[in-house]
């Protein structure tokens, strides 16, 4: 098999970057199915993919001596509440999230999509 080429290789990140995003916007409409883990906390994992996948993407550029390309320039989500979950209406998975102790608050975080992100 024949390694993959440095564009290749950029397209992949850049292709995640924008899965990423779409999931981080998913689970902070829909939520997600985690028994263990509010929402926020798998919303801050998906932002930590998000920021990994530019550092590599930035990392093989300045390496090959690329332009930057366009999904690198998109907004970093927020950080938010760890203890964020979309919806009250998963009786079970909340009451567990509360048996442990947890505080969970239901303020919807925001994507801005014209943001510029530096970061």
């Amino acid at each position: 098999m024949s390694a993959k080429t440095v564009e290749q290789q950029i397209n992949e990140y850049c292709d995640q970057i924008k899965s990423k995003i779409a999931r981080w916007k998913y689970i902070n409409e829909c939520g997600c199915n985690d028994p263990f883990w509010p929402d926020g906390c798998n919303m801050n994992l998906v932002r930590n993919h998000i920021i990994y996948y530019r550092g590599k993407i930035e990392e093989l550029c300045m390496e090959h001596d690329v332009t930057l390309p366009p999904e690198y320039y998109l907004p970093v989500p927020k950080e938010v509440s760890s203890k964020y979950i979309a919806h009250y209406n998963q009786k079970e998975r909340v009451q567990r999230l509360q048996q442990t102790g947890t505080k969970l608050v239901c303020k919807r975080n925001e994507y801005d999509d014209y943001q510029l992100s530096f970061f």
